[in-house]
């Protein structure tokens, strides 16, 4: 775990050392420099870099990559203000607070193209959305739940913000599959009180707990649980570091394989639980695409093109539910857009 750690800090000050690079090679040589900023500094958000630098080869283009530490608000917003003065033409962004941030987006949005990704900020005036339907993969997320425990039971959440329209919409998901509400593509726009032991049917939601996107206290949460809810039936992370923590803190309790566990994204630690058949199976989302996809309509639409915006502004990037069977062609495609994003730097 400790080298886990240390390595995705160095990749993480790589990050940092690239985009310092890119933004002094753009100015040079006179390309369009855009920004793309996310939500928190996890793992899952170095395949995003990977698409932006994959688009950069593709495009002509220069992107700074941000991971937002601790999901601050102050640290996302001070970041986009630095690139509108350095004169970004565009930027991508998982937005952290999207109802608190909306004035300050449609500031932004005013001078130039605001794409969202991730996490939407659906009352913004935002030029598109790209991702998945973050209802629908909550959707998603309760019918696996369901299948896991058909008979009902105790279920925790974990997520690391609350004030997030992905935690929003993913929570809601879920609640609303358990309850047997008619499926929608989208969130329906009412979100169920963030209380503990909501009931719902044969299944009750004993509670969401949040983190602040830190992983230590991701970590002490899933164990605060396991020590207060000796018959809790299944754990599901939100963010694509809740699974790990989820699995780190039941193998300490020695409780791997006793309670059920439902995943979100494809962190190294999910996908080998997955295969081990301590983790069901696991929402994958794309965030490589997540990363290109911003970057390419950017790069249209500072260049005059048509960039093919539906006109519901929402470009899918679909999740997909992988079990065991197909982990290892998913690490096998991770790898392959890891090892073009390495080349494309070269």
């Amino acid at each position: 775990m400790k080298n886990n750690v240390t390595s995705r800090i160095l990749r993480i000050v790589s990050v940092f050392a690239l985009t310092a690079i890119g933004f002094a090679n753009a100015a040079a040589q006179g390309q369009p420099l855009f920004a793309f900023a996310v939500n928190n500094a996890s793992t899952f958000w170095m395949q995003g870099l990977a698409g932006t630098l994959q688009a950069e080869k593709d495009f002509g283009v220069k992107v700074e990559f941000y991971m937002t530490p601790n999901a601050s608000i102050e640290g996302q917003k001070s970041f986009i203000e630095s690139m509108v003065a350095k004169g970004a033409k565009g930027f991508g962004l998982s937005i952290i607070d999207p109802e608190g941030s909306t004035p300050f987006l449609n500031e932004v949005a005013k001078k130039v193209p605001v794409i969202l990704t991730d996490s939407d900020a659906p009352k913004s005036d935002r030029i598109a959305y790209v991702g998945p339907s973050n209802y629908k993969a909550g959707r998603v997320c309760g019918q696996k739940i369901r299948e896991q425990i058909p008979s009902g039971g105790k279920i925790a959440i974990f997520v690391g913000r609350m004030d997030s329209q992905n935690a929003i919409e993913r929570r809601q998901g879920i609640i609303d599959e358990l309850g047997g509400k008619p499926m929608a593509d989208y969130y329906p726009g009412t979100m169920t009180p963030n209380t503990q032991n909501i009931k719902i049917g044969k299944w009750t939601i004993i509670d969401t707990k949040t983190d602040n996107a830190d992983e230590s206290r991701a970590k002490a949460n899933v164990e605060d649980v396991l020590i207060k809810n000796k018959d809790v039936a299944l754990l599901t992370g939100l963010w694509s570091y809740n699974t790990p923590a989820i699995i780190s803190a039941m193998k300490d309790a020695n409780k791997l394989g006793k309670i059920k566990i439902v995943g979100f994204d494809d962190d190294d630690v999910t996908l080998q639980a997955v295969k081990d058949g301590y983790v069901a199976g696991s929402i994958v989302q794309d965030p490589y695409q997540f990363g290109y996809k911003c970057i390419e309509l950017l790069y249209k639409l500072n260049a005059k093109k048509d960039a093919g915006i539906p006109a519901n502004k929402m470009v899918d990037v679909p999740v997909k539910w992988v079990t065991k069977d197909g982990v290892d062609q998913l690490m096998k495609v991770t790898k392959e857009h890891l090892d073009a994003a390495n080349a494309a730097k070269k």
